[in-house]
């Protein structure tokens, strides 16, 4: 019987690194061009980030139609605090194959062979970080009858500070221990920069449409050492810097139903992002800098959304929905990125995401009180994660001289998601596989998010 070791540091490099100029593993695509919104509006982000019937400037990137129901000049401003948590944990599958090709899994406890032990390993890291979240102006233009507002501003609509940690060790053999460290850590966002209007074309229906421009940087940052003691050490830092760039419209309508119900609806077309990638892997040991460019587009679908809002006296209670078919994303412009074309609808799903909130007015203290519940569900198939992202927002807003609003929002999340791959495998005589051993990496993760927007109106 053979048996076939391969050092987990390519395989976690694969996996880990992100995208490469020749090729990009799918994995990492996961949460940074696909399903990875963010949210803006402290008031909306209160209410779980239903905010397609709210009043405000932000409605320029929720519903432009409800841009008309803004009265006077506005200035509105918002910022967001980020804590972001990841816990990773490292264990060992045996996978076997019988000859009619069943496979079985059993998670290996107890020594694989004489003198070596099963991987394990475990950590925990988290990043914190402060942005400007949306700045919109709202202008109305004087008409006869109805209402006709324009808006102009920015948001940051998606977010890639996060950070990851992998830890694990292996008795590979007697005396000879593999101690691995690999530290991932990313930062930057997408930006949208857009202008639109509202305008009522009934007594009960507003209409709004916007344009957008979408420009963003992602920078992601591998170091990987590993040790296998006494006689080898190895050190592998990768640095990856993506430019984005691209555009699309929302258009919305506004409806209200009766004096409690009203009704929103939305289509976003698809966005198309250019890609600039630049890659730079360096080696311990090594004076060479491995330098790689590519460009490539990548396209996102159709987002079609609707809200419904219920009204009575001083509370209000929203439900919003947005639903996306991850599988129809598309790369282009680029060979070498299209081969992936194929793997999008076996990795990729549809998704039906949903925000439910409330708010109830104290009009005497100019007091409004919010709270909320999401449930974003990954865009990727059941068999790569172990949980969808859901959670809860808690805030308040103030009312100031009637001319100036203060809002404050508190947004708690997480999910769980997990990284199955090849650590060994063994063979028998006649060179056939008889089994697999996989490292398993469960992923816990949470984040705490902080918003305050403020709006001024003239």
């Amino acid at each position: 019987m053979k048996k076939h070791f391969f050092l987990s540091l390519f395989l976690f490099t694969a996996i880990f690194s992100g995208p490469a100029a020749n090729a990009q593993y799918i994995e990492q695509v996961q949460e940074i061009t696909a399903g990875n919104f963010f949210g803006y509006g402290a008031r909306q982000m209160a209410m779980g980030g239903a905010g397609m019937m709210s009043f405000d400037g932000n409605a320029l990137f929720y519903n432009p139609a409800n841009l008309a129901r803004i009265p006077r000049i506005e200035m509105n401003l918002g910022f967001s605090h980020q804590k972001y948590n990841d816990a990773s944990n490292v264990r060992e599958v045996r996978r076997i194959v019988d000859y009619s090709g069943v496979v079985t899994d059993a998670e290996i406890l107890t020594p694989r062979f004489a003198g070596f032990t099963p991987v394990r390993g475990s950590a925990e890291v988290s990043k914190s970080d402060t942005r400007l979240n949306t700045a919109v102006l709202t202008i109305p233009y004087p008409t006869y009858r109805g209402s006709l507002v324009f808006g102009f501003g920015t948001a940051r609509v998606a977010n890639f500070d996060r950070v990851f940690r992998l830890s694990h060790s292996d008795s590979a053999s007697p005396g000879n221990r593999i101690i691995a460290l690999g530290d991932e850590y990313q930062s930057g966002g997408l930006t949208q920069w857009g202008g639109g209007f509202g305008i009522d074309i009934s007594p009960r229906i507003s209409f709004g449409l916007g344009a957008f421009l979408y420009t963003g940087k992602h920078e992601y940052n591998w170091e990987y050492a590993l040790d296998s003691l006494p006689d080898l050490e190895y050190r592998q830092e990768d640095l990856i810097i993506d430019d984005y760039v691209g555009w699309n419209i929302k258009s919305s309508l506004s409806m209200q139903l009766n004096q409690y119900l009203s009704l929103g609806l939305a289509v976003e077309t698809p966005l198309k992002l250019n890609v600039d990638e630049e890659v730079t892997t360096t080696y311990a040991g090594d004076d060479n800098i491995y330098l790689d460019i590519v460009e490539y587009s990548v396209k996102r679908p159709f987002v079609f959304s609707g809200a419904v809002a219920l009204r009575y006296r001083e509370a209000m209670i929203e439900l919003d929905l947005d639903y996306t078919d991850w599988s129809q994303m598309e790369y282009s412009d680029n060979r070498n990125m299209e081969v992936f074309n194929d793997d999008i609808e076996q990795y990729y799903d549809n998704v039906l995401r949903y925000r439910i909130g409330g708010e109830y007015v104290v009009p005497t203290l100019g007091l409004s009180l919010r709270a909320g519940y999401f449930n974003d569900p990954l865009p990727v198939k059941d068999q790569f994660i172990n949980s969808d992202r859901k959670g809860y927002s808690f805030g308040f807003g103030l009312l100031i001289d009637q001319v100036l609003t203060l809002d404050f929002a508190w947004v708690h999340g997480g999910y769980e998601r997990n990284s199955d791959f090849v650590y060994s495998s063994t063979y028998d005589t006649d060179d056939e596989l008889i089994s697999n051993h996989n490292l398993i990496v469960d992923e816990d993760i949470s984040y705490d998010r902080i918003y305050v927007t403020s709006a001024y109106r003239f």
